[in-house]
């Protein structure tokens, strides 16, 4: 459909390649992203103990085994899978709570920013990339479910 005061070629907006953003200057050493899985680890077990505490009027008991099975969906999602509904459940109630601990938990890599430096005076803010995701959730396994 072309119109008399639209001109057939119009130059594109962007050249080509140029709207991929360019690579970072420098990326996050080991001993940053060591401080930040520290951090991740501590928000999840935050998430963990005020679920557990909501739970408790429920007569639901997280058991280390509960929250193996939440942190296994959360893997499993990561990698692409569905996640829900988690398994393990010993009833509808025991369901609802797993699976809300999984709901609230998966939103948690677009949550958590790491700033990366680009230029001497730019910083760009990245989301969580799903290995590092993944290694979060098993040293949270690890350090919660001895």
């Amino acid at each position: 459909m072309s119109r008399p005061d639209i001109p057939e070629n119009i130059p594109a907006l962007f050249k080509q390649g140029t709207e991929i953003p360019h690579a970072p200057a420098s990326k996050q050493d080991i001993a940053a992203l060591k401080g930040e899985s520290k951090r991740v680890v501590k928000r999840i077990t935050a998430i963990i103990g005020e679920h557990r505490h909501a739970a408790a009027p429920l007569g639901i008991e997280f058991i280390d085994e509960d929250i193996r099975s939440v942190l296994t969906a959360l893997r499993a999602h990561a990698r692409g899978g569905p996640g829900l509904p988690v398994p393990g459940a010993r009833d509808e109630i025991h369901a609802h709570v797993l699976n809300r601990l999984f709901e609230e938990l998966v939103e948690e890599p677009s949550n958590i920013l790491f700033t990366t430096a680009t230029g001497p005076d730019t910083i760009r803010y990245d989301a969580m990339e799903p290995a590092f995701w993944i290694e979060c959730l098993d040293l949270t396994e690890r350090t919660y479910c001895p």
